[in-house]
C-alpha cells in the first residue's frame, strides 16, 4: 500500500483479512455454522458474529472513543453525526456463504459529518479487496498481491456494459413494480448479474467490472463502504430519487455520471418511493 495512503486505511485492511481468516475458517462447512433466522429468508451464522466480534474489538483497540454501528449486535445508536462512526457489515452476503457460494464479503467504512471518509471491502474466498479514502482514490488488491488504482468503468451506453441489483429479502420489489424497471434495465443492457452482495456490487462498479448498480430496501452497513469506492473510482453514487440520501434512506444507484442519469431514467418504471422504512442511523 502506497506511503501516502492515510494510515487507518492499512490497519483497517489488516482487521479486514484477519476477520475474512476467521469466515473461511467455517466457510463450506455447513455443520459449523449455527445457522439462526432473522426473518424467513434472513439468515445469521455463529460467522457473521465472529467476523463482528473481532472487528469491533479491533476497532475499539485501534480507534478508542469513536462510535461503532454494526450490523448484528448493532452498537451505538443515536451518536453526533460529527464525530467518526464506523458501519460495519461483518458478513456481507450471508446466504451466500451458507450455501458455499463464494460472493460474500467484509465491509468497513468509516463515515462523519454526513460522509464517508474510508471504506474497505474484503472478499476472502475471492482473495481481493477494495479500499478507498476521501480524496485519495480507490485501490484493489488481488492475492496479496499489492494494491493497484481503479476507475469506474468508461462507457456511456448500457448496451455495452453488465449490470447488477439484488432484492430484498421479503421481495417487496414484486409487489412495488421493482420488476418492471428490472426487466426495462434487462432490456438495455449488455447482461445482468445478481451476486448477493450489495458491498461487493458497489466494489466491482467501482472497479470498472460492472457498469452499474443499483438496489431497493438497503440498510446503512449495506453501502458505508462500497459507496465510497464508487465516487473515489470517478462515479456517482445516488439514492434512486437522484438525492444524497442513499446512506439512510435506502435505496442507491452507482456507476459513472453518463450511465448513472441513463439507470435512473429506467428506474421511472420502478416503485414510486423506494426504501421504505428509513433508518434512522446518524
Amino acid at each position: 500500500m502506497a506511503a501516502h495512503v492515510d494510515p487507518r486505511l492499512a490497519t483497517v485492511v489488516a482487521l479486514a483479512d484477519a476477520a475474512g481468516q476467521t469466515l473461511l475458517s467455517r466457510f463450506r462447512n455447513s455443520g459449523d455454522l449455527d445457522i439462526a433466522f432473522k426473518g424467513p429468508r434472513d439468515l445469521v451464522t455463529i460467522a457473521d458474529r465472529n467476523s463482528e466480534s473481532l472487528i469491533i474489538d479491533g476497532l475499539r483497540s485501534e480507534f478508542p472513543g469513536h462510535a461503532i454501528l454494526a450490523e448484528e449486535s448493532g452498537g451505538s445508536r443515536g451518536v453526533d453525526p460529527a464525530e467518526p462512526t464506523w458501519i460495519v457489515d461483518p458478513l456481507d452476503g450471508t446466504t451466500n456463504f451458507a450455501h458455499g457460494h463464494p460472493m460474500f464479503a467484509i465491509s468497513i467504512g468509516l463515515w462523519r459529518n454526513g460522509r464517508a471518509e474510508l471504506g474497505v471491502v474484503h472478499a476472502p474466498a475471492l482473495r481481493e479487496t477494495f479500499a478507498a479514502t476521501r480524496g485519495g482514490g480507490t485501490i484493489w488488491s488481488q492475492d496479496g498481491n499489492g494494491f493497484v488504482p481503479v476507475s469506474v468503468s468508461e462507457h456511456c451506453q448500457l448496451r455495452d456494459v453488465v449490470l447488477a441489483t439484488g432484492f430484498s429479502y421479503e421481495r417487496r420489489e414484486i409487489e412495488s413494480g421493482g420488476l418492471d424497471a428490472f426487466a426495462a434495465l434487462l432490456a438495455a443492457a449488455r447482461g445482468m448479474r445478481r451476486s448477493g452482495s450489495a458491498a461487493l456490487d458497489l466494489a466491482y462498479t467501482a472497479a470498472g467490472i460492472l457498469g452499474g448498480y443499483w438496489e431497493y430496501y438497503l440498510q446503512p452497513h449495506d453501502v458505508a463502504a462500497g459507496a465510497l469506492l464508487v465516487t473515489e473510482a470517478g462515479g456517482r453514487v445516488t439514492d434512486v430519487a437522484g438525492g444524497d440520501d442513499y446512506l439512510q434512506g435506502g435505496s442507491i444507484v452507482a456507476a459513472n455520471p453518463t450511465l448513472h442519469d441513463r439507470i435512473r431514467q429506467l428506474l421511472a418504471a420502478g416503485p414510486e418511493h423506494p426504501g421504505l422504512g428509513r433508518q434512522e442511523y446518524l
